[in-house]
């Protein structure tokens, strides 16, 4: 007997990761779930990401000028057509049975909107770890447990939620999590297994930005959601 499974968009937004994003996009295929969509927006990539995205004919690739992740995030979000959504930055990779694990976890508990898993982040190599900014969100994945990126949602959270703040230059995935808990969805639905590796490489786009202001944004957030969850 066939059972029809649901349809799950990956939203992948990418701005010249052409070293990083075919391990992302394996780390995909790689998955034993079989309905699945891959959107990459590329944000005005300028490397040879779009030669590397077309090597893979059932990808839905969409080129824009350069105006920033939470841009790119919202036209795939537009895209998109599954039941479910789920995102993979192309720096990124998921671990094997990420979404099946997932999906599982929806089936167990139909209230559920959106469920998170535990994820690490990793040095790619010896240099980053003098990054204040990478050894402070190195830290971070020890209590953060609503790591938007790990997540698989149903799509009408997206309908209440609607979309991403793009006047944010970086951040724009924890404020939505944030705007996910006010709107009363239930955040502590996570799956206590790591199954997404976020890779501090020192051209993550928060490196980029003034190193006080990212600890405070990210301190601020952190805590506003510890406070959500207990």
């Amino acid at each position: 007997m066939n059972v029809t499974l649901s349809l799950i968009s990956v939203m992948m937004p990418t701005y010249n990761n052409a070293k990083y994003i075919s391990q992302a996009i394996e780390s995909i295929y790689a998955q034993n779930y079989s309905n699945i969509e891959i959107i990459v927006v590329d944000d005005g990539s300028t490397d040879n990401t779009k030669e590397i995205v077309k090597r893979y004919k059932d990808i839905k690739y969409f080129y824009t000028e350069h105006k920033g992740i939470p841009f790119a995030r919202n036209i795939a979000l537009e895209n998109s057509k599954g039941e479910y959504i789920a995102f993979l930055d192309s720096d990124d990779y998921w671990l094997p049975n990420k979404l099946n694990t997932q999906m599982q976890y929806f089936k167990e508990h139909p209230d559920c909107e959106i469920v998170f898993t535990k994820y690490e982040n990793f040095f790619e190599n010896e240099d980053i770890t003098k990054n204040k900014i990478a050894v402070f969100e190195k830290n971070v994945e020890k209590t953060n447990n609503s790591c938007l990126e790990t997540s698989v949602a149903k799509r009408n959270l997206f309908d209440k939620c609607g979309k991403f703040n793009e006047n944010l230059q970086f951040g724009e995935d924890s404020e939505y999590v944030y705007k996910i808990s006010k709107n009363n969805i239930d955040i502590k639905h996570v799956i206590n297994k790591k199954f997404y590796m976020r890779r501090l490489h020192g051209n993550n786009i928060s490196f980029k930005r003034n190193t006080g202001l990212m600890k405070d944004f990210l301190k601020s957030f952190s805590d506003t959601l510890r406070q959500r969850l207990e």
